[in-house]
């Protein structure tokens, strides 16, 4: 087996994700998710595809920043539950 450059490694690549993502679209799969997971798979998808795709990693982005949020209230809120346990204590 001759060895490929990084030109023809390139191209044989491309075409295997073109292949999965294409028999992932024709069984009715989620190809928005697979992209998701796999970020090489983006350039594979149409444009409604790839418009979707944004609009969920924005929504994945937005909740993760809620729940950052919501553990630093907490940790907040424990923080001030120690402070004014000590003042009660004294």
């Amino acid at each position: 087996m001759s060895k490929l450059n990084a030109e023809e490694r390139k191209a044989r690549d491309n075409e295997r994700f073109a292949q999965r993502v294409d028999e992932r679209r024709v069984k009715g799969e989620d190809v928005v998710a697979y992209a998701l997971a796999n970020e090489k798979a983006y350039k594979f998808l149409t444009k409604p595809e790839k418009h979707e795709l944004k609009q969920r990693q924005a929504a994945l982005k937005n909740e993760v920043k809620l729940t950052e949020q919501e553990k630093l209230k907490l940790r907040e809120q424990q923080e001030l539950e120690k402070i004014e346990a000590t003042f009660t204590e004294q």
